[in-house]
């Protein structure tokens, strides 16, 4: 159709619309849909003799029917650029080729979903055939228009200057896993998660902060269920629900400021109605709000502080850890116990209220109270019996005496 050594190669179809002559290439993007490519030729020397006698007339409204495209003409054949005719990879099928297997490795492995618009595919088929430069284009597409400012600037320098680009992402991955580390977030899906949260905070389609809450939110199910649970979470990001371990961080430090403070049967009670959860996750909250900042672990001592002098009004102002020892020790020399069950101390805590202090009768009313305890009675019925035989043998070593 063309001469030898032309900078077209032969088209899908030549078409004629009003007695101007252009070549369509049918290009087909990675979601299948078959966009023409229209080359106005303006080079009439370039057709051999007879090939327009195969053109097909078209109007401007017959060739949207056919083809269910605007006529939109994207270059002319004087604009293309110099092909290399013993270069097989400088044709227009090779180049077209070329794009669409780089913007498919882009869109899967460097998140550039974007790419596979197909307007975007059109634009940089137009680019690969031309040689010219398509980013000040880029603005006019819809799917450009619809990021916002930073999400464009970030994407024209991936067009513009792919290498900063790429080392603004690697340098953002390389500080979002270094965090999530410091964080202590496990879990299968986490190289995935970081490359997807680095990508989205780079590229501006987040924030840091906005970022930083998603993969919080993964991770901490008492700040997620606070901030209105799974609504609040990215669709992108829902599936890693499953794959990111939640967060312990917080929960030893919790327990054992509610056992300090209240006893360790109190703290076990905590864990199962749920505050144990909720003190760890403000705990958490100080932690990555910065260093010194402990409102929220303020907040809960005086909780704790309030709970303990309701629950132990004998010791108010105090704390169970600072009392309880004590008492524990003198517990264990009257029952002859060498060590207390959670059940034990319990007990003993709610009896040194009864008593107002008084050791005497805390000692008393301790013997009643354990009075059945089997370890008790062992231990009393051991007593006894060693008084028992001290007893009588003091009694035979005096009638001995008497006896003689």
């Amino acid at each position: 159709m063309f001469k030898e050594g032309s900078l077209l190669q032969v088209p899908d179809e030549l078409i004629v619309v009003d007695e101007q002559y252009f070549a369509v290439y049918n290009y087909t993007t990675t979601e299948g849909a078959v966009m023409p490519l229209i080359v106005s030729v303006d080079l009439p020397d370039s057709f051999i003799d007879g090939a327009i006698d195969n053109a097909v007339e078209y109007t401007i409204q017959t060739f949207a029917d056919e083809y269910g495209y605007a006529f939109l003409p994207m270059f002319n054949m004087s604009d293309l650029k110099i092909m290399d005719p013993d270069n097989p990879g400088t044709d227009i099928d090779a180049l077209l080729e070329n794009v669409e297997n780089d913007l498919e490795t882009k869109a899967k492995y460097f998140g550039k979903t974007w790419l596979l618009d197909n307007d975007v595919q059109q634009l940089f088929a137009y680019g690969a055939i031309t040689g010219e430069d398509i980013s000040p284009y880029l603005e006019s597409l819809q799917v450009f228009q619809d990021f916002n400012e930073q999400e464009r600037t970030f994407k024209e320098l991936q067009y513009t200057n792919p290498s900063a680009a790429n080392k603004a992402l690697k340098d953002g991955y390389t500080a979002l896993k270094l965090q999530a580390a410091q964080l202590d977030i496990t879990g299968d899906g986490v190289d995935g998660l970081i490359r997807d949260l680095s990508f989205d905070i780079v590229s501006g389609r987040l924030t840091t902060s906005e970022g930083m809450n998603q993969l919080l939110y993964l991770t901490d199910d008492y700040r997620l269920a606070m901030a209105g649970g799974q609504e609040v979470l990215d669709d992108k990001y829902k599936p890693y629900l499953e794959t990111i371990n939640k967060t312990q961080t917080g929960m030893g430090a919790a327990k054992n400021l509610i056992s300090e403070y209240l006893g360790a049967d109190v703290a076990r009670a905590f864990k199962e109605n749920g505050l144990l959860e909720k003190y760890a996750a403000g705990l958490r909250a100080d932690a990555q709000a910065g260093e010194g900042v402990t409102v929220n672990k303020d907040k809960m001592l005086d909780e704790l502080q309030a709970a303990h002098d309701k629950l132990f009004p004998n010791y108010e102002g105090s704390k169970h850890s600072l009392w309880s020892s004590s008492l524990y020790k003198t517990a264990q020399n009257i029952l002859g116990k060498a060590a207390l069950s959670i059940n034990d101390k319990k007990s003993i805590d709610v009896l040194s209220q009864s008593v107002g202090g008084d050791m005497t009768l805390f000692a008393g009313e301790l013997r009643k109270k354990f009075e059945n305890d089997p370890t008790v009675q062992d231990n009393t019925l051991s007593g006894m019996g060693g008084v028992f035989n001290q007893d009588i043998s003091g009694v035979f070593r005096g009638q001995g005496l008497v006896g003689r």
